[in-house]
């Protein structure tokens, strides 16, 4: 069955009916609006959001940035209108366009590609994975989002873009600067038009209760009557349904029986009588109990160490105060017009927001960013996702890297692991150090007289380091093992590793040695398959259980 712009009319009226997902009296329109030479103002991106407010008086001039935003090395420029319209009016500019395939919400009309319009969608509100939608929709918190989306399926005015990811992250982020859309995250969106109804008739309370059951309950608007609703639950992995259920609800909690530990819980709540969707969830990391007051201790426990600093010189006394949250449950030409965008879409997210989750960031080493922000990247990645537990794949990993890392691990009895293949820096031979030994981090430039400087073996050097700095251990639970002889095999790749979290084991690669982080250019970036690093660092890790391969383990 196609669908077209008379269906998405007619379903744009359903969702306007009052208190069905929510009352709408106007639309806020923000518009991404290109100008090539003396050509017509382009359409490179429309978002209309449903709001409960009458629309307001519609600005001679709808542009909010003063001057135009030029995009480097082209003759592009662009302009970014926030306005409001009636439903009405909207309306009216759907049924312009079918007729004329003309876009226009103002006096000026925007040139756009051929728009097809595609099914209903409805976005949920991320958890504890994001989706880039929510990098462009506006506000997408709480019970997620319905959607009508235009479509242009050729993008002929927008391919530059898509030739030259690196316009496209440019244009993003000049974007930016006047509205949070990330529309490098969504470049198969490019050229088209979006209408966005978020739901508010109702919000939803979830979790797993004490006894092992997945409590739900919906929450509705005072203005609003309660109506029958129905939940559905699964755990959709590997190509099959694990567990699943479904139940009625209307007011108060509902417990649904939970029968698989496993993460990767979604639900959808349905209006079966009306025919639309009140909410869901996206994939979840199972979910977190119902709302209760946490206890805290008064007296925070705290691990005393001896910190080398981030740019050098001689370890200094440092306490780390320890968290203690309560623990988390375990757990060919396509008909379709969204391709081949989609399938192809160039940036998985926004660059800006896979910079915030750490997921990719660029060390320019003496131009750019240094080594004191590489690391506490990395202290921001413990502290966010190394409740179980962080484990370091390094080749070069040394006594002084884990005191800078894995000892700065906030989560007390998380399993931290450090494994090594027990490579050093050249040592200089003018003054007998390693560069990782200097009383700088910069590079090592050295005149001195040559000399050689008597060193323990390797591993009686990293154990008396880190027997002289560990401090009081409070709620470390470290090993430190290395590869040397024939044992296991040598490895070059640098992974820091959550074996454990919520979602699933997830790794980030380091580009470089922890010795090295911040110094020199390198990136920072989240791989695909965490499960796949953990269980690699593993069969290495089972083959050296002997304690000759053992360097250091907390008492």
């Amino acid at each position: 069955m196609t669908w077209g712009i008379p269906d998405l009319l007619g379903h744009l009226d359903k969702l306007l009916t009052p208190n069905l997902i929510g009352t709408y009296r106007s639309f806020e329109v923000t518009e991404v609006v290109g100008f090539h030479e003396n050509g017509p103002p382009i359409n490179f991106v429309s978002l209309l959001v449903a709001e409960p407010s009458l629309p307001a008086e519609t600005p001679v001039s709808p542009f909010i940035n003063k001057k135009p935003i030029r995009l480097p090395g082209t003759k592009w420029r662009f302009g970014i209108s926030r306005f409001w319209v009636s439903p009405n009016y909207l309306s009216q500019a759907l049924r312009h366009l079918e007729t004329r395939g003309e876009w226009k919400l103002t006096s000026m009309p925007l040139k756009v590609g051929k728009l097809s319009a595609v099914p209903p969608q409805f976005v949920p509100a991320d958890t504890h994975v994001s989706h880039p939608w929510n990098g462009v929709l506006k506000n997408n918190f709480f019970d997620g989002s319905h959607v009508l989306e235009l479509v242009d399926g050729e993008k002929i005015d927008h391919r530059f873009l898509l030739r030259e990811p690196r316009l496209l992250r440019k244009l993003a982020e000049l974007v930016r600067q006047y509205v949070p859309m990330g529309i490098d995250g969504l470049s198969d969106r490019i050229g088209n038009v979006l209408i966005q109804f978020p739901v508010t008739v109702a919000v939803t309370k979830y979790g797993r209760n004490q006894n092992g059951k997945f409590s739900f309950e919906p929450v509705w608007h005072s203005s609003v009557a309660v109506r029958p609703l129905r939940v559905s639950w699964e755990i959709y992995e590997d190509a099959t349904i694990e567990d699943f259920a479904s139940m009625d609800v209307s007011a108060g909690p509902g417990n649904i029986p939970v029968h698989s530990k496993r993460t990767g819980a979604r639900y959808v709540l349905w209006d079966d009588a009306n025919g639309v969707i009140l909410g869901a969830s996206a994939r979840s990391a199972f979910f977190g109990g119902q709302v209760s007051v946490t206890s805290h201790t008064i007296n925070p426990t705290t691990r005393e160490f001896l910190k080398p600093p981030a740019e050098g010189g001689a370890a200094e006394p440092f306490r780390l105060l320890l968290r203690d949250d309560p623990p988390v449950p375990a757990s060919g030409p396509s008909s379709n017009p969204r391709e081949p965008w989609r399938s192809e879409r160039i940036f998985r997210d926004s660059l800006h927001t896979l910079h915030a989750r750490k997921e990719f960031v660029q060390y320019r080493g003496a131009t750019g960013t240094g080594r004191s922000e590489a690391l506490a990247d990395i202290e921001w990645l413990m502290e966010k996702h190394g409740r179980s537990g962080v484990w370091l794949w390094d080749p070069y990993l040394a006594a002084n890297d884990l005191l800078s890392t894995l000892f700065l691990c906030p989560w007390p009895g998380a399993d931290l692991r450090g494994l090594s293949d027990g490579k050093t820096p050249k040592v200089c031979k003018h003054c007998g150090k390693r560069p990782d030994e200097s009383s700088s981090h910069a590079l090592h430039e050295c005149i001195s007289t040559p000399r050689k400087l008597g060193r323990l073996p390797w591993r009686l050097e990293q154990r008396e380091m880190l027997e002289r700095s560990k401090g009081n251990c409070q709620g470390l639970t470290l090993e430190f093992r290395v590869r040397e002889g024939g044992a296991g095999w040598p490895f070059h790749d640098r992974f820091l590793i959550f074996p454990a979290a919520p979602g699933g084991a997830m790794a980030w690669s380091l580009g470089t040695s922890i010795n090295s982080v911040g110094q020199q250019h390198h990136i920072l970036q989240k791989v695909p398959d965490g499960e796949l690093i953990r269980e690699a660092f593993l069969d290495l890790w089972n083959l050296l259980a002997d304690s000759k391969y053992l360097v250091w383990k907390t008492p």
